[in-house]
């Protein structure tokens, strides 16, 4: 599965097993295969992934927007960035 993070500088792309993302609604943890949904993250908030390789990194978002398919998620975020 794919992470994009969109921001207005630029695009990452990760591979990955799987997200979490935290809303007003609760946590949520996208895998491979996930019914296609969007949510609205709740802010200054941090969006927690698994790399492929076993490795959990994490990204304070702000605000942002996640549109989850069954292969890729994608984070989008009006802010440049951090790191």
């Amino acid at each position: 599965m794919e992470l994009h993070i969109i921001s207005p500088e630029q695009t990452v792309i990760h591979s990955v097993a799987w997200v979490e993302a935290k809303t007003i609604a609760g946590s949520f943890v996208i895998q491979p295969g996930h019914a296609p949904t969007i949510l609205l993250l709740s802010a200054d908030k941090e969006l927690v992934f698994c790399l492929i390789n076993g490795k959990q990194e994490s990204l304070l978002v702000p605000r942002g927007i996640l549109d989850i398919s069954r292969t890729t998620v994608t984070l989008i975020i009006n802010q440049p960035l951090e790191g």
